[in-house]
């Protein structure tokens, strides 16, 4: 580069090229190496605001992909024999088998005023096996009888259903029918191991159902058949009889 003119020029010896380098090897700003930018704050709002939206859509997914039903579950350990009352409930959301559903409840209201009969652990789920029907259910009578303690199940416990069979006479006389279907039991006294008798207590909704019970109690021999989950027996079930002598069988 000259400075001046004429003969007072001074020659600086720096020479700028057409690419904007300098002969003393330094490169001019239009040739250099470009800083990256730093993000701005409106770019840095706007990850963050990307990550919660992310964030966000997991969340719900898994909140839906979670149980669609709730159930009543034990709130605090509870022992047999408690009157269940709205404070010793909660609803879980659980998924269950359609099997296992079918004894459980939805509602605390149907359990409150129940009787429990098994021993029930902190957020346990509360399945029909586990209490007896509130004594106040509308148009129940509770009637009590006894049966060999040979023909009552060992694993038969309060809460179960059952059908009781009654077989009338002896010999070629008697025929068995069905007296009782469906009824819960609200009470079983095993009593003492030396008892040969058992005491079975039942809730009947039926006002004829607790008379042909009662007869037969004093009448007939009975037979109790466990019947929890079972198809209930139809109302017309036949009477059997012995068949006749030269018969396969009868029914009427």
């Amino acid at each position: 580069m000259t400075v001046g003119a004429g003969r007072g020029m001074v020659d600086l010896g720096v020479r700028v090229r057409a690419d904007g380098e300098h002969r003393n090897g330094h490169r001019g700003r239009a040739g250099g190496h470009r800083h990256r930018p730093v993000p701005g704050g409106r770019a840095i709002l706007g990850g963050f605001l990307v990550a919660a939206a992310v964030v966000g859509l997991f969340w719900a997914s898994t909140r839906q992909s979670g149980p669609s039903q709730l159930y009543v579950v034990a709130r605090h350990a509870i022992a047999p024999g408690t009157r269940l009352a709205a404070s010793d409930l909660s609803r879980q959301g659980i998924d269950l088998p359609p099997t296992l559903a079918q004894r459980a409840f939805r509602d605390v209201a149907a359990l409150e005023g129940s009787t429990v009969v098994a021993p029930l652990a902190a957020g346990e789920l509360i399945q029909a096996s586990a209490v007896v029907a509130k004594p106040s259910a509308p148009a129940s009578r509770e009637l009590s009888f006894a049966v060999p303690a040979a023909t009552l199940g060992p694993g038969l416990e309060a809460g179960e259903r059952i059908d009781v069979l009654a077989t009338f006479g002896a010999g070629g006389d008697a025929f068995s029918t069905v007296v009782l279907r469906q009824a819960l039991i609200v009470g079983l006294d095993r009593g003492r191991r030396e008892d040969r008798d058992l005491t079975v207590t039942v809730a009947v909704d039926d006002p004829a159902d607790a008379v042909s019970l009662a007869h037969a109690s004093q009448q007939a021999k009975l037979t109790v058949v466990r019947a929890t989950g079972a198809t209930p027996m139809a109302p017309n079930a036949p009477v059997f009889r012995l068949p006749a002598p030269g018969a396969s069988g009868a029914r009427s």
